[in-house]
């Protein structure tokens, strides 16, 4: 134990580190999306998957000498690895062979450790607690998953802390060569036991569902919270540091009983329940999180102690968890890849919900009448999110259509006292562009994008023609002040929403000036593109409630710039429930010579404006003029909890 236990930790917390570490690296090469982050959790569940497969290749088809063996030459072989290069791509199939590339044969070499050395501590010690092993291995998973955001991520540039990762992970092989050779010289023996025999189909079905339900209910919460907040790494965190900790939970000591197993299942739904129906609009960022992950927490309690109560006899370790990792991708796969084929909208977490409160009742029903009646109370209560959530996606819906940078659908809202009916896009729960039905009022600017906005000031300045360019096409609202002359070029990384802008509003029709819609991420189109002399550059480039970080640096104003006549004007967009991006927006125009302002307006309901902050950059800066000591983002070091409100 004394070898083991430290090569399990250190193999666990680099595992989890190397996730938001990966992530956060593929976010700006793929868009920004909340999507991003639920490839990346299919792709760990399935390499989780392919490592417990392999340690429990080599412990049934090998003996220990010669596990020992073949287990130091991967080892060495994944040192000598080289690393392919990061390339740009789009869609969840290019984003997992990117990390496959990147990442993967380390990662598989990581995740067949906490098995292979459990099933060797057994055979070495029989009467050893084997599965204590997988508690301290989740508790450093759950340790680095803590730290990324607020050690890791706030102190580290991304090259800096891949050079760590690195020199960490020559220490990890030099341990696992120990724990080898210790395997090595003592000539211990194991039976062959295969994966699945000698064992019941209702056992190995448990050993691959209650897994499933968990997985299923980290990737779903993730997904809805990178939705109504943003897809960063400290959103990614904490679904997933709740989901370790409950295995820590239920594997450390055995304390679980199932006879109130359901009990618990139901108090988290209704925690959720409580969350989606009251919070998710309104609700303070810290609050909002606490209530979701201390919901998803008590369910992964109740999913992952009924998996603790099946567990089988020391010989079937690597089957048993072989069967977990497996049941883990399932419930990954179905909300990563079959949830956005069948479901128009983001239904997968109060679906979930709903089931899960089935479930519950289920297995309560032999129960007395009042224990009955308390938890169908409790059962429909879970459920209501997913009627309330269906029906209201489904009010007033025009279209509707899913990808992989979202879900949009288009709204038809009848019309109020001294307001014409209204056509709204909406990605998620954000209002992406709005449009007066109506020939009168149709080209009337609406939403952020009023008369008063900064944007709507800017240009609304009188002058000759001009050259401009948007980051972001929502509904295309901004060319509602195009003029004869004026050239208006669009940039949108996602199709769909160009072909709704297109489609089912008119304002990219009945513009006057020139119109140009560019597909891709506008930063990485930007940087190949020559230089294109815009008068005003406008960014407005949303994803979830925030701009994406990689629009936000150092080297992306340096790109705007370029792009910029000499007496060329930026303007961002920075209109934000949770993150305070103003300070970062000011650190960056200071850090690059220039002036900015800030240019707020108030909501006007009746006109269909909303209040929006927008911060103006121009040059030079004045006299004085400074960031006050705000950290510059880089392409290499960001931190959202700097802008944290």
């Amino acid at each position: 134990m004394s070898l083991f236990a430290p090569a399990v930790i250190l193999s666990a917390f680099l595992l989890f580190l190397i996730q938001p570490l990966a992530g956060k690296q593929m976010l700006p090469l793929f868009g920004g999306s909340a999507a991003v982050w639920s490839a990346c959790l299919l792709f760990f569940q399935f390499a989780l998957l392919a490592g417990y497969l392999y340690a429990h290749a080599i412990t049934r088809w090998l003996r220990p000498k010669h596990q020992a063996i073949f287990h130091g030459a991967v080892v060495l072989g994944c040192l000598a690895a080289p690393r392919a290069e990061l390339s740009t791509g789009s869609g969840s199939l290019h984003l997992i062979y990117a990390l496959t590339t990147t990442v993967g044969l380390r990662y598989l070499l990581l995740s067949a450790t906490s098995p292979l050395l459990q099933h060797w501590h057994a055979t070495l010690n029989p009467d050893g607690r084997s599965y204590r092993l997988s508690a301290w291995s989740n508790a450093a998973c759950a340790v680095a998953l803590l730290s990324f955001p607020l050690f890791w991520e706030a102190r580290f540039g991304v090259r800096e802390l891949e050079r760590w990762w690195g020199w960490a992970f020559a220490a990890e092989a030099v341990l696992l060569m120990l724990a080898a050779a210790v395997v090595y010289r003592s000539g211990a023996s194991n039976p062959p036991v295969g994966l699945i025999s000698g064992t019941s189909w209702r056992m190995r079905a448990r050993w691959l569902a209650w897994p499933a339900l968990a997985s299923a209910f980290l990737m779903a919460t993730s997904t809805h919270l990178c939705q109504i907040v943003a897809p960063a790494p400290l959103l990614w965190v904490v679904p997933l540091l709740v989901y370790l900790m409950s295995f820590v939970a239920v594997f450390e000591r055995e304390w679980y009983k199932p006879s109130f197993g359901s009990v618990m299942g139901l108090t988290g739904l209704l925690m959720m329940a409580g969350a989606m129906l009251y919070l998710d609009l309104q609700a303070a960022l810290a609050l909002k999180v606490a209530l979701y992950a201390g919901g998803l927490f008590v369910l992964c309690l109740f999913c992952h102690g009924e998996l603790a109560a099946v567990k089988p006899e020391r010989e079937r370790i690597t089957s048993y968890w072989t069967h977990v990792a497996a049941g883990g991708a399932l419930g990954s796969l179905a909300i990563g890849f079959a949830s956005p084929m069948l479901l128009r909208g983001y239904f997968e977490l109060p679906l979930l919900m709903a089931a899960a409160g089935a479930l519950c009742f289920w297995r309560m029903r032999r129960l007395s009448r009042f224990v009955r009646q308390g938890a169908a109370i409790a059962a429909v209560l879970a459920a209501t999110p997913a009627l309330a959530l269906v029906t209201g996606y489904y009010s007033g819906l025009v279209e509707a259509g899913r990808n992989f940078y979202g879900s949009l659908r288009i709204l038809d809202e009848p019309a109020r006292a001294g307001r014409p009916p209204m056509r709204k896009m909406l990605n998620g729960l954000v209002t992406h562009g709005t449009q007066f039905q109506g020939v009168d009022r149709e080209m009337e600017p609406t939403t952020y994008y009023g008369r008063m906005s900064g944007a709507g000031l800017e240009l609304s300045r009188s002058g000759g023609p001009r050259h401009v360019g948007v980051i972001g096409l929502g509904a295309g609202t901004l060319a509602a002040y195009g003029r004869p002359g004026d050239r208006f070029r669009f940039y949108e990384i996602n199709p769909l929403v160009i072909e709704i802008a297109k489609r089912d509003f008119t304002y990219l029709r009945r513009t006057e000036a020139a119109v140009e819609v560019v597909e891709g991420d506008a930063r990485l189109t930007l940087a190949e593109e020559s230089p294109q002399g815009f008068d005003l550059l406008l960014v407005d480039a949303f994803s979830g409630d925030s701009i994406p970080a990689h629009l936000l640096t150092r080297e992306a104003f340096t790109v705007y710039r370029r792009h910029l006549k000499p007496d060329g004007v930026l303007a961002l967009h920075v209109s934000n429930q949770f993150l305070d991006l103003e300070p970062e927006v000011r650190a960056l125009a200071a850090d690059a010579g220039l002036n900015c302002s800030r240019v707020a307006n108030s909501a006007q309901p009746e006109a269909g404006v909303f209040g929006a902050v927008w911060m103006v950059v121009h040059g030079p800066a004045r006299a004085g003029e400074s960031g006050h000591g705000f950290p510059v983002w880089t392409d290499d070091w960001s931190s959202v909890l700097a802008v944290l409100k």
